[in-house]
C-alpha cells in the first residue's frame, strides 16, 4: 500500500475511535444512565437541580445521639447530590435526576460505615443490635431504606 492509503486507512480508524469515546463519555455523563451511587457521588451545582426532597436522619448508639455533620458533602465549587447544611440531621438530595436514593448512598458520601452488621464502627451481632426506622416504622432494609422527601428515618445501636 501506498503512503496515501495507510494515511487514509489510519484516519478512518481515529474517526471510528473517537466516536465510540465520545459516544460512551456522553453515556456515562447521562444522569439518567447512572446508579443511584454514582449520582450520589456526583459533584453539582443548584442549577443542575431536577429533583430535591429533605429526608431526616437520627442515629442512636447505646442512648447516646450522634450528630450528623454540618457540610457532608459539600465541597468550594460544588456539592454532591447527596448532602447536609447543618447539623440538624436533615438530608439534602438536589440531583440532576430522579432517582431512589438510598440510606447506603448517603454513608458512601459521608464516608462512613452502615450495613445490618455496623454503623459507624459499631458492630452487631450475639450482643448488639442495629435497627432501623421510617416514620416510626420498623424495616429491615438497613443500607437499602429508600430516602423519602419528609421521612424520620431512624437508626439505633444496642449493645446488650
Amino acid at each position: 500500500m501506498k503512503t496515501g492509503q495507510w494515511l487514509a486507512i489510519a484516519t478512518v480508524l481515529a474517526i471510528v475511535a473517537l466516536a465510540v469515546f465520545t459516544r460512551g463519555a456522553r453515556e456515562k455523563s447521562d444522569p439518567a444512565t447512572l446508579t443511584t451511587r454514582e449520582v450520589a457521588l456526583l459533584c453539582t451545582t443548584d442549577m443542575a437541580t431536577a429533583y430535591h426532597i429533605h429526608p431526616e436522619l437520627a442515629i442512636r448508639i447505646n442512648g447516646e445521639d450522634i450528630v450528623i455533620p454540618a457540610n457532608i458533602g459539600i465541597k468550594p465549587t460544588c456539592m454532591t447530590s447527596i448532602h447536609t447544611h447543618d447539623a440538624g440531621g436533615v438530608i439534602h438530595v438536589e440531583s440532576p435526576v430522579e432517582k431512589d436514593f438510598t440510606l447506603g448512598d448517603f454513608f458512601a458520601v459521608w464516608e462512613k460505615d452502615f450495613s445490618q452488621s455496623s454503623i459507624l464502627g459499631n458492630i452487631a451481632g450475639e450482643n448488639a443490635t442495629i435497627t432501623v426506622t421510617v416514620n416510626e416504622i420498623a424495616v429491615e432494609t438497613y443500607e437499602a431504606t429508600v430516602l423519602g422527601d419528609g421521612d424520620k428515618i431512624r437508626i439505633s445501636y444496642n449493645s446488650k
